[in-house]
């Protein structure tokens, strides 16, 4: 089988896409596939693999459009000296507002007429049985509507990371400007759709619920395990220092550190003498000033490591006393991290903020302490409970770590997106043989 997977994050991209999509290409190219990609990642230019060759067509606006920030630091960002600095910056973030309240379908915009052409290139010639789009951002699916002309074509698998017009935050664009055309947007994209993969239940639920037509079409493909292993066993620290890691992206609206800092806090408040630090590797974002605003002594105890190599970030887990999740103020979306942590053989605090948290029904029972976050910050007896978790951390069975790694592989997923393909392909076999119109 040939497939074409459009999407704008690969490899050597650092985000959860990236991952699982250069995990899956490679693993379906080992199974005798070939697989092609276009995506954004990497430069410009073509990239022969083994069963395979990855067009990198770089984005037209990346070199300048203002970016967000991608916040390393754990205080805000220092103000600038003078009054020409400051002048530069106000001008800045003017644009980065004007850049936001304007941008369509999202921050990837100007990615769609290169991919476009480029896709719409490969399909003249690669006589593909199937195209893959993937979300997210949106834009790898608008480059698929955009560069699929007609129902002649491959058929079509549109693979759902984040809602478009279902995701208030953080919205992909202005929706007070654009709402109703991400609606029928989305409803063309899943109408011409022959398959749609999305990685919950839930996302399946609220797809359904807003898109009914295409409930026959949905299935669910859970999150990938792409962290390596680490290169050797990781011996027991003898530093005598508790070390809480959280890995991961912060959203302030979305996924939020400001309940963590306020355990960490409490911690500090009933025992000021315990060796606790608290780690976090990933893009911090909009959530400087928060990670800023804290107590000179949680601010000693708090590093900050910011988007790390793959490996670092393993090592980092393995070592870690405990592991710390923020779930995410969505049900629809159920962060990758969570699957990697259930490999890593450490126990997890799971703080969560809404009754129907996806990550508390993934985690089932691998041993964790959740809390439900509370603005007013932890009661005591949440920080007693707290005081017991880090000190005495429970012990995660080896053969648990090893039942994660199998149900979320690779090898397991890939198999997953191929059963779609098959069950599809049989579907479309049954309407052409009886004249249905695809």
């Amino acid at each position: 089988m040939k497939i074409l997977v459009i999407t704008y994050c690969f490899p050597p991209d650092l985000n959860p896409r990236a991952f699982r999509w250069g995990a899956v290409a490679e693993t379906l190219r080992r199974q005798g596939h070939a697989v092609d990609v276009v995506c954004a990642s990497g430069g410009a230019g073509a990239e022969t693999q083994d069963g395979g060759v990855v067009h990198r067509v770089p984005d037209w606006l990346s070199a300048v459009k203002p970016q967000g920030p991608q916040g390393t630091q754990a205080t805000a960002t220092q103000p600038p000296r003078g009054a020409k600095a400051a002048l530069k910056q106000r001008l800045r973030e003017s644009l980065r507002q004007l850049w936001r309240l304007l941008r369509w379908p999202d921050y990837a915009m100007g990615w769609v007429i290169p991919a476009v052409r480029a896709a719409r290139r490969l399909l003249r010639t690669g006589r593909y049985d199937w195209v893959i789009t993937v979300s997210h951002p949106f834009t790898g699916h608008w480059v698929g509507m955009l560069a699929l002309k007609g129902p002649a074509g491959p058929r079509w698998l549109v693979d759902i990371g984040d809602p478009f017009h279902l995701m208030p935050d953080p919205a992909p664009n202005n929706q007070t400007l654009y709402g109703r055309l991400n609606r029928w947007v989305e409803a063309r994209l899943l109408a011409r759709a022959d398959a749609v993969s999305v990685t919950t239940d839930t996302t399946r639920a609220l797809y359904e619920a807003h898109f009914p037509a295409a409930v026959s079409k949905i299935r669910v493909i859970p999150p990938l395990l792409s962290l390596p292993r680490p290169p050797e066993p990781v011996a027991p620290r003898s530093d005598g220092i508790i070390r809480l890691v959280f890995a991961g992206t912060l959203y302030r609206n979305l996924r939020s550190p400001k309940f963590l800092i306020a355990c960490l806090e409490g911690l500090i408040a009933a025992a000021p003498a315990l060796p606790l630090e608290l780690h976090f590797y990933g893009a911090v974002n909009d959530c400087g000033p928060d990670l800023g605003a804290c107590s000179v002594q949680a601010k000693a105890r708090i590093h900050i490591h910011g988007l790390v190599a793959r490996e670092v970030a393993a090592r980092a887990m393995a070592e870690a006393d405990v592991l710390v999740n923020i779930g995410n103020k969505s049900e629809s979306q159920l962060a990758s991290k969570v699957v990697e942590y259930m490999t890593s053989g450490r126990p997890i605090l799971n703080l969560t903020s809404i009754d129907l948290d996806t990550s508390g029904e993934a985690l089932g029972d691998y041993p964790t302490l959740t809390i439900r976050e509370s603005s007013a910050g932890p009661e005591p007896q949440v920080v007693d409970q707290l005081l017991e978790f880090v000190r005495n951390p429970p012990i995660v069975a080896p053969e648990y770590a090893e039942r994660v790694r199998e149900s979320f592989s690779a090898g397991r997923i890939a198999g997953m997106y191929e059963s779609v393909i098959q069950d599809f392909r049989e579907v479309s076999r049954r309407h052409d043989s009886d004249g249905t119109v695809r």
